[in-house]
């Protein structure tokens, strides 16, 4: 797996739009930014989408990161369709589908590859026995909080490079973020 990282105007890469960053692929670093990128990215308002931008990708490279190991074992739409199976403990298709952004066919068929894989199965709900509930299996389960296990702990390796005030707004923020995203 590779993704695109900034490069210099003087090395080799692959295009970019004039006056703009130019690309290249990193292999093995996925959704890797650089810290030449963040300093590059234009000036922008404190609390503009644009000023934030650097500090999520180190928040999800931290999260990558912290999966590393598995590497193509469990692809990443498996993955995070079992993190939300897993929140939950049990959801529909439809619901599943909503909260990935994802048609009902196309949950569908990532649901009978996770199946096969051992990670899910799919049950008939107590309340309407008309219904299929997606549930983790155990193996899900363990692997669902391996993976959290590890997010947390790449986050804790982040909010210790912070000072104690921005830690504090930090996660602040995530939880008002969280709360905000549940509401939709």
């Amino acid at each position: 797996m590779s993704c695109l990282a900034p490069v210099s105007d003087d090395a080799k890469g692959s295009g970019g739009t004039p006056g703009g960053p130019r690309w290249t692929s990193l292999p093995g670093r996925p959704m890797a930014r650089d810290a030449a990128w963040a300093r590059a990215a234009p000036s922008a308002d404190a609390n503009s989408p644009a000023a934030a931008e650097a500090g999520l990708a180190v928040l999800l490279e931290a999260c990558e990161r912290a999966v590393e190991e598995l590497g193509s074992s469990v692809p990443p739409a498996q993955l995070r369709a079992l993190l939300v199976i897993d929140q939950t403990g049990s959801l529909n298709l439809s619901r599943l589908a909503g909260a990935l952004g994802a048609s009902a066919s196309a949950a569908s068929r990532l649901c009978d590859r996770m199946q096969a894989a051992g990670l899910l199965r799919r049950d008939r709900a107590a309340v309407s026995r008309r219904e299929i509930v997606l549930v983790p299996t155990e193996s899900g389960r363990r692997l669902a909080g391996w993976v959290a296990g590890q997010r947390r702990a790449a986050l804790a390796d982040v909010l210790r490079s912070l000072s104690d005030d921005s830690q504090e707004a930090l996660v602040t923020a995530l939880q008002e973020l969280a709360a905000g995203h549940g509401r939709r």
